[in-house]
C-alpha cells in the first residue's frame, strides 16, 4: 500500500483542507480581532484550492484507497462538489457572525472547514470505522457552529443536538456490531460479497433497522426529528442554512451506497424504510401548516423532503437513485433561495413571523418574486425545478409493485397537505400593511447568489433533461 500514492490520486482535497484547518489554528493564536477580515481571505482561498484539487483525483476506474477504506470516484466527486458548494455559500453568508466574534474568526473557519472535510470523508468512506468517525467530527463540528454566539439559548439547543447524536451514534454502533458478528467484516465491499453467498438471518434485519435508525438522526426523520426545530428555531439564519443541507448531503450519499450493496438483501427493511418516512412526510407537512414562524416552517419543511428521499431510497434500484441524486442537486438549490431570502429580511426587520412578512412585494418586487418562485419550487409547482425533481420521485415509485402505489398515493395526500404551509406564507407577501419594509440596495453579495439560485430553478424546470442525464452518470458509479 502506497499512502503518499493514495494521498495524491484520490484524497489531496481532503489533504489541503486539513492543511488549512491547522493554519486557521495556529493563526488564531497570533492574529488579533482586528484583522478577521483576512481569516475569510484564507478561507476562500481554500475552498478555490479545494475545489481545484478536487479535478486532480482520480474517478474513473473507481480508485480504492488506505487499503479499501477510501474510494474516489464519479459518485464521490458529485456529492463533493455538492458539500463544498454549500459550505462556500454558508462562507460568504456568514459575515454576521464573524463580526459578532472577531476575536474567534479563525476558530470559526476552522471548524467550517472541518465540517467539510468530515462531510468528504463520509462520502467516500468504505468501511464503517471510516464511517462512524466521520460522523462523530461532522457532528460535533456541527454542534460548534451552533454553539458559536456562546449565548444561553444556543447553548442549550448545541446540548440538545449533541444527546441525540450520541443516541443516534450509540444505536449505529450497536447496528455495526452486529453486522461484524454475522460477517466478520466492517468493510461495504466484503459485507456485500458474505451477504451474496447467504449470509442473511434475523440478525442481519435487526442490526440494518439500528443502522438506519442512527443514520436517520441525519436526515432528521421521525424518531430523531426534533433537534432540527430546535436547532432552527434558535440559531442563526445562516448556520440554519448550512445544517439544512451539507450534513444531509453527506449522510443521502451514504444511505444510498449503504441501501444499495448491503440493505438490498433486507425487502423487510425497504417496506419499513419506506413507511417510516410516509409517516414523517405527515407528520412534518401538518406540522409545518401550523406553525407561524419561518424558520420552524422551514425545519418541518427539511424532514418533509428528507422523507421524499428516504422513500425513494428504499426503491434500491439505478432509476431511483437518479431519482434522488437529481432531487438533492434541485433541495439545495431551492433550500439555498429560501434561506437567503428570509435572511435578508430578518436582518432588515429582525422577525421570524410570517405576519410581518405583510406587504413585502410593494417594497421590494423583485427580491419578493424570487422568494416566491423558490418557495413554489418547493411545494412542487410547475414550470419550475421542484415539480419536476418531484415528477421524478413519484415516477421512480409508480414503476414499483402495489405496496410502493399505496405508498405513493399517501405521498401525494401529504404532498398537497405541505402545499398550504408554503401559500401560507406567500399571501402574507400581497397583503397590505402600514409597516415600511425595504430591502432594495442591502445585502448585494447575498442577493447575487439568490437571484443565480432561483434563475437555476427556474432553467431546470424548463430545460431538465440535461440535469437529469448527469444524475443517471452519477448513479451508474454508485
Amino acid at each position: 500500500m502506497n499512502i503518499l500514492n493514495d494521498i495524491k490520486i484520490s484524497f489531496l482535497p481532503e489533504s489541503i483542507l486539513l492543511i488549512f484547518i491547522i493554519l486557521n489554528i495556529i493563526l488564531s493564536l497570533f492574529i488579533n480581532k482586528y484583522t478577521y477580515k483576512i481569516s475569510k481571505i484564507i478561507n476562500i482561498t481554500a475552498l478555490l484550492f479545494v475545489f481545484v484539487a478536487m479535478f486532480f483525483t482520480q474517478i474513473s476506474p473507481t480508485y480504492y484507497a488506505f487499503n479499501n477504506c477510501f474510494i474516489s470516484n464519479t459518485y464521490t466527486l458529485a456529492f463533493k462538489l455538492m458539500v463544498l458548494i454549500c459550505g462556500f455559500i454558508f462562507l460568504v453568508s456568514s459575515n454576521n457572525l464573524i463580526k459578532i466574534k472577531r476575536q474567534m474568526s479563525f476558530e470559526f473557519f476552522a471548524i467550517l472547514l472541518t465540517t467539510i472535510l468530515s462531510g468528504f470523508s463520509l462520502i467516500s468512506s468504505n468501511d464503517f470505522l471510516c464511517i462512524f468517525i466521520s460522523m462523530e467530527i461532522l457532528s460535533i463540528s456541527i454542534c460548534f457552529l451552533i454553539a458559536y454566539r456562546k449565548n444561553e439559548k444556543s447553548k442549550e439547543i448545541a446540548l440538545k443536538y449533541i444527546i441525540t447524536s450520541i443516541i443516534s451514534s450509540l444505536l449505529f454502533l450497536f447496528g455495526v456490531s452486529l453486522i461484524y458478528g454475522l460477517t466478520g467484516n466492517i468493510n461495504i465491499d466484503l459485507i456485500n460479497i458474505t451477504l451474496k453467498s447467504g449470509g442473511i438471518n434475523a440478525f442481519f434485519v435487526i442490526s440494518s433497522v439500528l443502522i438506519i435508525i442512527g443514520l436517520m438522526f441525519k436526515l432528521a426523520c421521525i424518531p430523531f426529528h426534533n433537534w432540527i426545530i430546535d436547532v432552527n428555531e434558535g440559531a442563526d439564519y445562516n448556520v440554519c442554512l448550512y445544517i439544512s443541507i451539507m450534513p444531509k448531503t453527506a449522510a443521502i450519499a451514504l444511505i444510498l451506497k449503504l441501501y444499495f450493496y448491503i440493505f438490498v438483501y433486507s425487502p423487510i427493511l425497504q417496506i419499513l424504510t419506506a413507511i417510516i418516512a410516509v409517516i414523517s412526510l405527515f407528520y412534518s407537512a401538518i406540522g409545518a401548516v401550523k406553525e407561524s414562524n419561518i424558520k420552524k416552517i422551514f425545519a418541518y419543511s427539511s424532514i418533509m423532503h428528507s422523507s421524499f428521499i428516504l422513500i425513494t431510497t428504499s426503491l434500491i434500484n439505478l432509476y431511483a437513485i437518479s431519482s434522488v441524486i437529481f432531487y438533492v442537486i434541485v433541495y439545495i438549490i431551492m433550500n439555498i433561495s429560501i434561506w437567503l431570502a428570509s435572511y435578508i429580511h430578518n436582518m432588515t426587520y429582525n422577525s421570524d413571523n410570517i405576519e410581518d412578512y405583510k406587504g413585502l412585494y410593494y417594497q421590494s418586487p423583485y427580491y419578493t418574486i424570487t422568494f416566491v418562485i423558490s418557495l413554489l419550487s418547493l411545494a412542487g409547482f410547475p414550470p419550475f425545478s421542484g415539480f419536476i425533481s418531484k415528477i421524478y420521485i413519484f415516477s421512480a415509485l409508480a414503476r414499483q409493485d402495489i405496496v410502493y402505489f399505496i405508498l405513493l398515493l399517501c405521498v401525494l395526500i401529504a404532498s398537497v397537505i405541505g402545499i398550504f404551509c408554503y401559500f401560507k406564507i406567500i399571501k402574507n407577501f400581497f397583503e397590505k400593511s402600514k409597516t415600511i419594509i425595504n430591502v432594495t440596495g442591502k445585502f448585494r453579495k447575498l442577493k447575487i447568489i439568490l437571484y443565480v439560485c432561483t434563475f437555476l430553478t427556474v432553467l431546470i424546470g424548463i430545460m431538465p433533461s440535461a440535469l437529469i442525464k448527469l444524475s443517471e452518470i452519477i448513479a451508474n458509479y454508485i
